[in-house]
């Protein structure tokens, strides 16, 4: 009685001139992901998303050449963060506006005319 034999571990990959195969360069696919996703949460939740989108913008055009250079297999992760930073680019931009028309509206409203009591 004791536990079964352990199964060989197979041979690792092979590129055609019998070097190792290299594991995928992911890192910038996943990068731009989890930035993106953080940049929008971060624009809806307190309206500081804009640097964490911009880097989902850059990460995911750097994952997505990778991933058609070979060198990632993650393309979709990397197309998903690039498209999640520019959303949060654009919210964030639309809230800067918004703040921006609120903060000159509040500025005209506030400007009176001194009146005169009688």
């Amino acid at each position: 009685m004791g536990y079964p034999a352990a199964s060989p571990q197979p041979y690792p990959a092979m590129n055609p001139d019998g070097a190792p195969a290299r594991p995928p360069e992911n890192g910038m696919g996943i990068a731009a992901l989890v930035l993106g996703i953080l940049g929008v949460v971060l624009v809806c939740a307190y309206g500081v998303g804009l640097i964490p989108s911009i880097l989902a913008i850059v990460f995911g055009k750097i994952g997505m050449n990778k991933a058609d250079q070979g060198a990632a297999d993650n393309r979709s992760m990397a197309k998903a963060g690039f498209i999640l930073g520019i959303v949060g680019v654009v919210l964030a931009v639309l809230a800067i506006i918004a703040l921006v028309l609120l903060f000159i509206g509040v500025a005209a409203t506030s400007v009176t005319t001194p009146t005169t009591r009688a």
